[in-house]
Parts: C-alpha cells; sequence; structure tokens
C-alpha cells in the first residue's frame, strides 16, 4: 500500500463528487445526502486506507458563520473585493471568535440540488449567514437562517451592508473635472439603472460637463470580447470624449488594450477611471486611477452586523463610503 497520506480530495476524486459532500458523510454530517452516496464513501474511504483527523472542537462562545456564494469562482475571476473582503474576515476570525467558513449555494440548480446545499449547511450549526447575492440570501432567509447581503443590494428581512456606488460615480466624476475634463464617456457591463453610472452622469452634467450617448458604451464581462468591441466603437467615432469612467477596473484592462489597438494612448490621448482599486491596477504600467472601495473597512461593517444579527435585532441598510485614488491613467487638462 502507498505511503501516501490519503485524503478527502482523494476520495471526492476517486468517486467523482465535492469534497464537501464527502467531508459531511466521514465527519457524520450527512443529512440530505442519499445512502448510497454514503455507503459508497465510506466503503472508498475504508478501501484507500483513510485515516481521519481528529481537530478540536471550537469553544461554545465562538459564532459558526458562512460566506454564501453562488459560485465561488466569482470571487477572484470577475472582482477581487468579495475575496479582499472575505480576507479580511479570516484575519479577524480568531479575535472576533468567528468559525469561518466559505460555501456555494446556487438557488437556480434544482429543488433536490438546493435542498440538498441547504441541509448541508444547517447540519455544520451555521449562525450567521453572509452573500453577496440576493437570490442566495432570499434562500437562506427563507430556509430560517440569519442572513446579512453583502454588496449584493438591499431586500427586507436581513441587514444589507454596501459600497456607496452612487458616491464611487461621483468621486470619478468630480476627479475627472478637477484634472480639467469637459467631455467624458462610460464603459459599463449594463444599463443605466446602477448606482455607480448615475453618480458619475449626474455630478459630471450638473458641474458643466458633458456626456454624449454615443459615447456610452456596454461592454462583455469578457475581456476579448470587450477590448475588441472597444476597438470598434473607438475607431469609428469621428471624435472622442478626452476621458471614459469604467464600471470595474476589471473593464479597465480590456479598455486599455482597446483603445491602444484603435491607435489611441492612455492617458496621453485618452483617460481613464476605473472602480474597485484591484491589486493589478496599481502595479499596471500606467497605474490606475480608480475608486477605492474600502474591503477593510467594510468587513469591519460586517463584523458588527455579524454580532448585531446573531442577537437578534433589528435589520438595517448601511453604504460604506469609498474614496478615489489617483495614479496615472488621467491626464491634466490645461484650460
Amino acid at each position: 500500500m502507498s505511503s501516501k497520506k490519503i485524503t478527502i480530495a482523494d476520495i471526492a476524486k476517486k468517486l467523482d463528487i465535492s469534497p464537501t459532500t464527502v467531508s459531511f458523510v466521514l465527519n457524520g454530517r450527512d443529512s440530505g445526502i442519499s445512502q448510497d452516496t454514503k455507503n459508497k464513501v465510506l466503503e472508498t474511504a475504508k478501501a484507500m486506507g483513510y485515516k481521519k483527523s481528529f481537530l478540536p472542537s471550537i469553544p461554545d462562545d465562538w459564532t459558526k458563520v458562512a460566506y454564501v456564494t453562488s459560485k465561488v469562482e466569482y470571487f477572484n475571476f470577475y472582482t477581487s473585493f468579495f475575496a479582499h473582503v472575505y480576507n479580511n474576515l479570516q484575519k479577524r476570525a480568531q479575535q472576533e471568535k468567528f468559525d469561518l467558513f466559505l460555501l456555494e449555494l446556487n438557488p437556480h440548480e434544482g429543488y433536490m440540488n438546493c435542498h440538498r446545499r441547504i441541509e448541508e449547511i444547517r447540519s455544520l450549526g451555521i449562525e450567521v449567514c453572509l452573500s453577496n447575492s440576493k437570490d442566495v440570501a432570499a434562500c437562506l432567509v427563507a430556509a430560517g437562517f440569519k442572513c446579512i447581503l453583502a454588496q449584493g443590494g438591499s431586500m427586507a428581512d436581513c441587514i444589507c451592508i454596501y459600497c456607496d456606488d452612487y458616491a464611487a460615480g461621483r468621486e470619478a466624476a468630480l476627479h475627472a473635472l478637477e484634472m480639467g475634463h469637459k467631455k467624458a464617456g462610460m464603459i459599463f457591463f449594463s444599463d443605466n439603472n446602477n448606482p455607480r453610472f448615475k453618480g458619475f452622469l449626474e455630478t459630471f452634467t450638473a458641474n458643466g460637463g458633458t456626456c454624449d450617448k454615443k459615447h456610452i458604451w456596454f461592454a462583455s464581462s469578457n475581456h476579448d470580447e470587450a477590448a475588441s468591441h472597444i476597438e470598434k466603437m473607438a475607431s469609428s467615432s469621428e471624435k472622442l470624449p478626452s476621458l471614459f469612467y469604467c464600471f470595474a477596473d476589471n473593464l479597465l484592462f480590456p479598455a486599455l488594450k482597446g483603445f491602444s489597438r484603435a491607435g489611441f494612448r492612455t492617458p496621453d490621448d485618452i483617460s481613464l477611471i476605473g472602480t474597485d482599486n484591484l491589486y493589478w491596477g496599481s502595479v499596471a504600467t500606467p497605474a490606475f486611477t480608480t475608486v477605492d472601495l474600502c474591503e477593510e473597512l467594510f468587513a469591519e461593517k460586517l463584523i458588527t452586523a455579524i454580532t448585531h444579527t446573531k442577537e437578534g435585532k433589528v435589520p438595517y441598510q448601511l453604504a460604506v463610503p469609498v474614496k478615489l485614488i489617483p495614479r496615472e491613467t488621467v491626464k491634466k487638462i490645461k484650460n
């Protein structure tokens, strides 16, 4: 027999099921899991020579908290905001006496799968759930969990913590004006119901700037597709504004590429402002001028909300302040 230590991941791979399911079965938290699956897990674990590691249970005065998302990959692929917030929660977990979990629940994957996920969460003894998805939060609340909606809008029956997205757009507009830009465009993923969109447009135009509809572009979340679309729009426009405000820093990357392909340099020809303060934007050339969503402060507000929720106090809504980080993608225009 191999001397290699057999892990839960090894058993999961052998059976082609999730490591979470294997963990629940091996640790006796298998409510909602079929008997056939339980038997397969136990038999395979025994045959592979799996030996359980016994860890001390958490103290009674600790709180079990789960950050529940519809897709774990969303944490890092689309934006690092949620990953940074979660990381800040992890840093404070021991101090705050939180036993923190990162779990996945997709309310749209079918009733049985959703029910199984809910029961897995329940079996962990979770006391407070956090989610960035309104659909996930609604599903958790319906199942009887205490829940906090984090940067997912607002809903009844739970605390809602969100970034002040209107202020993000406003701060970007004020910086654009301060740097001498009188005409601006916008590059977003979706329509103008977004608070960042309104914050930029209303502030920029109210203070003497103009933002022509033909320079408000909507791009794909796929970077290559977004870059190609921006290149096409930039190449077909007779006269571009001197600055574009991007919904997020992960749109600034394809914007840089698209404008460059169309023959425009940043910031000499086109200035760009983003939102999120992504790490890679801070070390890019040119470094991104952006609006910082203050993940550490956001996590601090979530910590307060967790205690508030656990104690059964009245839900509230809170907008977390943001701040502009001026760097290198905005040119100063001399008027």
